[in-house]
């Protein structure tokens, strides 16, 4: 047994501990990287959604099914922006005028 066993046991289980870290770190990034891209994607069919239903909101309905169709719309868009309740509030008002013939 060597004067220095004791440490160089311990300098060999830093080095297996550093490795394992390393390991951990490199494996961090690639999941990091993962989640950037599924991000982009996220946010590129969030912009898709949204314009879909700015369309829904531009388009007039000329029944009480297209009124009933928006409002189903509003259900499942997230309607805790206040813009967002406005912008749905002046199409259906919209739409309203122009069912009943331009009253103003």
């Amino acid at each position: 047994m060597t004067a220095d066993a004791k440490l160089l046991r311990r300098v060999a289980e830093f080095r297996d501990a550093d490795d394992r870290r390393r390991q951990a770190t490199a494996r961090t990034a690639e999941l990091e990287e993962v989640v950037r891209k599924a991000e982009k994607k996220e946010a590129k069919k969030a912009a898709a959604v949204a314009r879909a239903f700015d369309r829904v909101m531009k388009t007039r309905a000329r029944s009480l099914e297209g009124l009933l169709a928006k409002v189903k719309v509003r259900r499942r868009w997230n309607t805790d922006d206040e813009a967002s309740e406005v912008h749905i509030l002046e199409s259906l008002v919209a739409d309203l005028e122009t069912m009943a013939g331009g009253v103003s």
